[in-house]
């Protein structure tokens, strides 16, 4: 799926998916497509957040985007296959992709730290979606969220909800 929008901003996005009305170019279902996990390693997983964020949203928007910087200290590449929140139904892992002049987002199957390094998720790049809020979030708490590997790890972080 590839959204098109004129600012980077995510906020049209989650007004335009709360609205009920698909987005242009709109092409695949909104949700993570199931996926069969390896078997969970017992080595500890040798990955960092830091400035975990979750973009407030005005009451009645079920949409929000999460930010944070992941380093991986490890010596192979780690891939971030699923996000999981108490708050959101759903979740997506999102890539932005530039076309010309235009900006926009599509869904991505995994998103890779790689080995001795960064990745940056943020407002004018890949980022992490939650979908579907079951309630308000109020600025200043802190949600948990579970980042899942392709190798059947995960990584809980804390993200705090800040004001864009």
């Amino acid at each position: 799926m590839l959204w098109t929008c004129a600012a980077l901003s995510l906020m049209p996005v989650a007004l335009a998916q709360h609205s009920g009305h698909d987005m242009p170019g709109h092409t695949m279902p909104m949700s993570m497509p199931a996926q069969t996990a390896a078997p969970a390693s017992s080595a500890a997983l040798p990955l960092r957040a830091s400035g975990a964020t979750v973009v407030a949203v005005p009451p009645g928007i079920g949409e929000t985007s999460v930010f944070l910087t992941l380093t991986n200290a490890g010596a192979q590449p780690l891939k971030i296959t699923g996000v999981r929140s108490a708050v959101a139904g759903r979740t997506m892992l999102m890539n932005t992709v530039k076309s010309g002049a235009m900006t926009g987002m599509k869904m991505a199957a995994a998103l890779v730290v790689p080995a001795h390094g960064q990745l940056v998720l943020s407002a004018t790049g890949d980022h992490l979606m939650l979908l579907d809020l079951k309630r308000s979030l109020k600025v200043g708490e802190t949600l948990n969220l579970r980042l899942l590997t392709s190798d059947g790890r995960s990584l809980t972080v804390g993200a705090t909800v800040r004001k864009p």
